[in-house]
């Protein structure tokens, strides 16, 4: 047994001086998220005499699954295993005071908030109550496309050699998951621009190498600023990605939306976005990825906040507490959270306490009047 200690142990010398020799010589620092192998893997479902997890074996060779890592009944925002961050997504220990950029799919969970209204229905089975199919759906790819929901399993074949059957839930939207992708290290900041780093949040389509989400990263996810509190000219948060489409396009693949968060939206919800306006360039519908006009009451729009998130014409390389009429943008995360949130349509705010004409209101200065500055005097 001696000699086999010895020589497992000559590669770990020449790993470790390859891995100081990368560090040294490239400006890229792994992401690679720390710790044992086996907080995430199992080799054959099976550990002391006991089944790793109920459900699997797991694909990838996972211990549970996306759900199952990222929730939590005594953290709400994200814990700590062996010195790595694990953003929570589902809360289970009530319902949460504080979480993520995202949401929460705790307000949408049968058994817990349990209120379709309020959150993506991501759990398998538990179909929405109200809509059998994604609001402002444009796109189909046969039998439970993800493009009309998620919580049923894609019936159908892989496209252009990206495997797609069985999909369902989270991986309805973060599709190819890299937790060992090149970008900046758990708990830093930095920004996500390729293919190579896992596209931002790993959201990206299933043209996978040529259709991502670019953007600027939280290393807490914004943990701290979600809280019911007043954040507003927060330096420390994500940055989104926006670009005027002028064809009215969605998704990926047609229009010109470019990289974009809203681009990403719109694979599921695209009408929405490409019926925006009439003939005479009147609104229909509220816009998303248009310039905030540097004019009138939007020029008064000059702080980020948090809670009222824009888009940048650019991703930048770090984040801002300043926002800049005629050339920042609103989006749908301007309104929207895409897990879940304490409020129906999965808003950031009550829309029931915006009222305009009146500047005694506890709304005033956010939401609606976030941007529209006088409606709420």
């Amino acid at each position: 047994m001696q000699s086999v200690r010895k020589s497992i142990m000559r590669p770990k010398w020449i790993c470790g001086w390859l891995v100081l020799g990368i560090l040294l010589t490239s400006t890229w620092v792994c992401a690679m998220v720390s710790g044992p192998c086996s907080n995430c893997h199992t080799m054959h479902n099976s550990q002391d005499a006991e089944i790793v997890s109920d459900s699997g074996p797991n694909v990838t060779l996972l211990t549970n699954n996306c759900v199952g890592c990222h929730s939590s009944s005594a953290h709400s925002t994200y814990y700590e295993m062996d010195g790595c961050k694990v953003p929570v997504v589902l809360f289970t220990g009530g319902e949460p005071t504080e979480y993520l950029a995202g949401g929460n799919f705790y307000w949408v969970k049968q058994g817990l908030g349990g209120d379709d209204t309020k959150g993506h229905n991501v759990f398998l089975g538990e179909d929405d109550q109200y809509l059998s199919k994604a609001p402002g759906s444009s796109v189909t790819c046969g039998t439970n496309s993800c493009h009309e929901n998620l919580s049923q399993a894609f019936g159908g074949a892989g496209m252009g050699g990206f495997p797609l059957k069985g999909k369902y839930g989270c991986q309805g939207c973060h599709l190819n998951v890299r937790h060992h992708a090149q970008d900046h290290p758990n708990g830093v900041s930095g920004a996500v621009t390729s293919a190579e780093q896992g596209w931002y949040r790993f959201l990206a389509g299933h043209k996978y190498t040529k259709a991502g989400v670019e953007g600027y990263e939280d290393g807490l996810w914004e943990a701290g600023l979600h809280d019911g509190g007043n954040h507003s000219g927060s330096v420390k948060h994500n940055e989104y990605l926006g670009r005027v489409d002028t064809q009215k396009g969605f998704g990926f693949g047609t229009g010109d939306l470019g990289h974009t968060t809203t681009a990403f939206c719109t694979g599921c919800h695209g009408m929405f976005h490409s019926d925006q306006q009439d003939a005479n360039a009147m609104w229909l519908r509220h816009p998303s990825d248009a310039v905030i006009p540097n004019k009138g009451e939007y020029a008064a729009v000059n702080i980020y906040d948090p809670l009222s998130p824009v888009a940048r014409p650019t991703v930048p390389e770090v984040s801002s507490e300043i926002v800049t009429p005629g050339t920042d943008m609103v989006m749908c995360l301007s309104c929207h959270r895409p897990h879940g949130s304490p409020y129906p349509d999965m808003l950031r705010w009550d829309y029931t306490t915006q009222i305009s004409g009146g500047s005694e209101n506890a709304a005033t200065g956010t939401g609606c009047f976030f941007c529209h500055t006088t409606k709420d005097d």
